[in-house]
């Protein structure tokens, strides 16, 4: 399939505009994404030890604030997905040159999400017995583990529908729910930019355009988490779980893409951002600015922290943002990547953001394994490093070897694109949820 000119007076093979200037050279491939996704997928894996804990330690500072905290890699996550997948678009359409194929952008994403989910689903669900058989009302334990064998459900778990049914809901990995977000918001790019396209041809600036979609995102986003807190301010603790990750429709409307839409706008305001920049031909950030995101982001996790937890995840999603801006934005003169990027491309650091996908898909079932068979070291908040060692001890080098048998594989029946300055999807550094 040919890419797609929208623009009105645009040719095939040109631009509307051919006195635009080459992108700089980081405009293509973004030190640090992995080390960010390092990160993301460690406090994931991190929460969900803690989460095993006791109740004594649930009740005090790290179960009120140190864990809540910790489990806010899944917004670095989604705000990631955003930036990653809105960039190419924004780009051409700043541009004025022809979209991404929306064909090949559709394979890609079905190659990156599905190959090594179905394999760690189905091994997990029929070998393991270590998913979750139905949705949350009746507890996060291991208790309410073991083979999915309900063929209906186990297809729409396969398909990543479930979280659309609500007597579906959180059945098969708990983790599950998040990638059937993250597909909606795939499907949901391409229109988007059908929309800012749109929106251009009717005389719209384009930096205008752009930023509508995530503006838009950003407010659903955030519309539903407040209505959500108030629909549940006066509901008791078992009401609460049964709203939020029940088999209800509520619990449908809050994990699913609009529930998280705020998460993905601020990746692709981030996007925006930095096409904004690319395009002007700015190479460099200056070091007061990076430490003004940094701080920015240091204070929005703060925030969250301190007395407005139910919003704790907006909070974090501009965190994200913000942190992103600092790692991607030059700040040197030679095109390389700055020092907070160079630290997260460290090759160990980096080596986990490679197989961070398969971490994050792989570790609650190892974590239900573990329980099982008692092996982990107690419950108490002094065990809890200990049990995030012995889970990373078994999921690291699994992880590792579902991303060289299957996920690497799969990404390698990628297209390339014909011409390295169009804006490609992002092949190399590709979304993990």
């Amino acid at each position: 399939m040919k890419r797609l000119s929208l623009m009105p007076s645009a040719r095939k093979g040109h631009t509307l505009d051919n006195n635009v200037a080459p992108a700089p050279s980081w405009g293509r491939r973004l030190a640090g994404i992995e080390g960010l996704r390092a990160a993301a997928a460690l406090s994931v894996l991190a929460y969900h030890v803690g989460l095993m804990a006791s109740d004594e330690v649930h009740a005090g500072p790290v179960g009120q604030v140190i864990l809540p905290v910790m489990g806010q890699g899944l917004p670095l996550f989604f705000v990631l997905s955003g930036f990653l997948l809105f960039r190419p678009f924004a780009s051409s359409l700043l541009r004025g040159s022809e979209l991404p194929s929306f064909r090949r952008y559709a394979r890609n994403r079905v190659l990156r999400i599905y190959p090594a989910y179905l394999l760690i689903f189905s091994v997990a669900s029929l070998a393991m017995g270590c998913v979750y058989l139905v949705g949350s009302t009746h507890g996060f334990g291991p208790e309410n583990v073991g083979r999915l064998t309900d063929p209906a459900k186990f297809v729409a778990n396969a398909l990543l529908v479930h979280m659309f049914i609500p007597q579906f809901v959180m059945s098969g990995l708990p983790v599950a729910w998040s990638l059937t977000a993250e597909i909606t918001f795939y499907v949901a790019v391409p229109v988007m930019a059908l929309l800012a396209a749109g929106l251009i041809r009717r005389g719209m600036p384009k930096a205008t355009a752009l930023a509508v979609p995530a503006a838009a995102l950003i407010v659903i986003g955030l519309g539903v988490s407040l209505w959500g807190h108030l629909a549940a301010d006066d509901l008791g603790y078992a009401q609460l779980i049964d709203f939020a990750f029940g088999q209800t429709w509520t619990a449908v409307l809050l994990r699913s893409f609009l529930g998280q839409a705020d998460l993905f706008g601020y990746g692709m305001a981030a996007a925006l951002i930095v096409v904004l920049l690319n395009e002007r031909g700015v190479r460099r950030v200056g070091i007061p600015a990076k430490l003004f995101l940094v701080a920015g982001a240091a204070a929005s996790l703060v925030a969250g922290a301190s007395g407005t937890m139910p919003f704790l995840s907006n909070f974090a999603g501009v965190a994200s943002a913000l942190l992103l801006l600092a790692v991607v934005l030059p700040s040197s003169r030679n095109d390389g990547p700055n020092r907070l990027a160079a630290v997260l491309e460290w090759s160990p650091i980096r080596f986990v953001g490679l197989i961070s996908y398969s971490i994050y898909l792989w570790h609650l079932p190892i974590i239900f394994w573990l329980m099982r068979r008692q092996l982990t070291v107690g419950s108490s908040a002094l065990a809890l490093p200990f049990n995030v060692v012995l889970v990373l001890g078994i999921v690291l080098p699994l992880s590792a070897v579902t991303y060289y048998a299957v996920e690497r594989p799969a990404m390698r029946l990628k297209k390339r694109p014909a011409k390295r300055s169009d804006p490609a999807i992002e092949d190399r550094v590709p979304s993990a949820s």
